[in-house]
């Protein structure tokens, strides 16, 4: 989602931004002015899904001060409903037309809860109500369907965190839910690559992969989100000790 931010339309359930580094330059402005200001020993990152393609630009830019990064599902590919040939023309055609660049893209709408049983985030019942009764608690959280353009925006930056992958230097953690149906999995091989020709190899040498979750590993069932947690807590435990290993000798 996201969060309390601004909306840039005057429908506020539309997701869409200008520029998707608008994000990234967000992002930074907070590690820069928040972050750095204060006389941390580590700091670390943990990003998520539409925040994993951020993070993964933004460690592209080498920021200073950062021990290293978990990112959990990120959005380094989208899948989308329509093969990638077709969608294309598609989101070139909407973009060129003011009244349809900023509409929702199709197939998406208004945000209204949906079913368990239909839902593509999770297999927890518990939390995903209680993800349900939070938006509905608090209605300016909500935001629906994405536009074109912010479409166009996303492949294109997804392609790009992959492209920059070898300017990142931290270390670095990459948790794949195996059952994703919202991002591309097979874009995480691609960006873990990208990472090892450049030297900086992920944590493991590959994607972690959460054996049964969904997208929203954050909020699985408890096996999946232990099993996320843990690993993300072991790796950041290694930078906190006198002498961090590195990915190369990790397992």
């Amino acid at each position: 989602g996201q969060g309390t931010s601004g909306r840039l339309l005057a429908d506020r359930h539309r997701g869409h931004v200008e520029r998707f580094t608008d994000y990234v330059d967000d992002l930074q402005q907070l590690w820069q002015r928040e972050l750095l200001a204060h006389p941390y020993r580590q700091r670390f990152l943990l990003a998520h899904s539409m925040g994993g393609a951020i993070s993964a630009l933004f460690l592209a830019r080498r920021p200073r001060g950062l021990t290293a990064a978990a990112l959990c599902a990120p959005m380094t590919g989208i899948r989308l409903p329509l093969p990638r040939w077709l969608a294309r023309p598609i989101l070139a055609w909407a973009g060129r037309r003011e009244v349809r660049r900023t509409r929702y893209a199709l197939g998406t709408g208004y945000w209204r809860p949906l079913p368990f049983m239909v839902n593509e985030l999770t297999h927890s019942r518990v939390r995903y109500r209680r993800f349900l009764r939070y938006y509905s608690d608090y209605p300016q959280l909500q935001v629906g369907g994405p536009t074109y353009h912010w479409v166009a925006e996303s492949l294109a930056a997804a392609e790009l965190a992959i492209a920059n992958a070898s300017q990142i230097t931290v270390p670095l953690l990459l948790l794949q839910a195996a059952e994703d149906r919202v991002v591309d999995n097979a874009s995480h091989l691609r960006f873990c690559q990208a990472l090892t020709a450049a030297g900086n190899a992920p944590w493991g040498g590959a994607p972690l992969v959460i054996t049964g979750a969904r997208h929203e590993i954050l909020f699985e069932r408890d096996s999946q989100r232990a099993a996320a947690l843990t690993a993300i807590m072991r790796f950041f435990a290694q930078f906190t000790e006198s002498s961090a290993p590195t990915a190369a000798n990790s397992s």
